[in-house]
């Protein structure tokens, strides 16, 4: 019986290891989260969050493959929290958030529709409601975006 629970411990060990060592470890993971940037990954084959880890190369965050950038650009910063309690905390306070989270370049703006894959931050143009900012995405195809009268939910990516 001893030897059965020693055994167990070993491989809890083994799994927090292997669990700290997505980015080489769990501080290190804590530290790269403020530094992550959307790029494109070879392996996955789509544009994932990404640490810079130093020398012009990058490791995604979802395969872990280390790569050099695509590109010489930062990169897009990954938006997070774009509204916060003092935002939803009345009609007035969502309308001026909308007001500072859209003011943005006009050539950024992408025009709606149902197949427009969106993402966190994206700025869009919607045929009834106007110019709106998606604020989180809730799964592949759903959105919650912002606009200047409230929040909606929209269907997108299909």
């Amino acid at each position: 019986m001893a030897r059965d629970e020693e055994e167990r411990e070993l491989d809890d060990d083994l799994d927090d290891d292997l669990e700290d060592d997505a980015f080489g470890g769990s501080s290190l993971e804590t530290e790269l989260e403020s530094e992550l940037i959307e790029e494109w990954c070879p392996i996955c084959k789509d544009i994932k969050p990404h640490a810079v880890v130093g020398n012009g190369k990058i490791a995604c965050a979802v395969c872990n493959h280390e790569h050099h950038r695509e590109t010489e650009s930062t990169g897009t910063p990954i938006v997070r929290s774009l509204l916060t309690a003092d935002d939803e905390a009345s009609p007035e306070a969502l309308r001026a958030a909308w007001e500072r989270l859209t003011a943005i370049d006009e050539s950024e703006i992408k025009p709606y529709s149902i197949r427009l894959k969106l993402s966190d931050g994206d700025v869009i143009r919607h045929s009834k409601f106007g110019i709106g900012i998606v604020v989180e995405m809730t799964d592949m195809t759903k959105a919650e975006v912002l606009f200047a009268d409230g929040l909606r939910r929209l269907v997108c990516g299909k």
